[in-house]
């Protein structure tokens, strides 16, 4: 194996680590933020309506599982480029 081909597959890790990284990063990031909005939007619409709780909290847990979601295609992508 020459040396450009020991270069070439280590670099070809390196960026496959570094958008590892930044998948699982940035996801992690966009569904916390996501997460923590929605959780401020759902304590003021129970602060302001009392009686529509049950309603507002069933669709923040939908809306809750499919930013998880985001989060976990995130990990399968990361996982997916880091053992590449």
């Amino acid at each position: 194996m020459s040396a450009e081909a020991v270069v070439t597959d280590v670099m070809i890790k390196a960026y496959a680590s570094l958008g590892a990284g930044l998948a699982i990063g940035l996801g992690a990031i966009g569904s916390a933020v996501g997460i923590g909005i929605a959780c401020s939007k759902l304590i003021e619409a129970i602060a302001r309506q009392p009686e529509s709780e049950n309603k507002v909290r069933t669709w923040f847990i939908l809306g809750f599982a499919f930013m998880e979601a985001q989060t976990l295609y995130a990990f399968v992508v990361a996982m997916m480029l880091f053992f590449k």
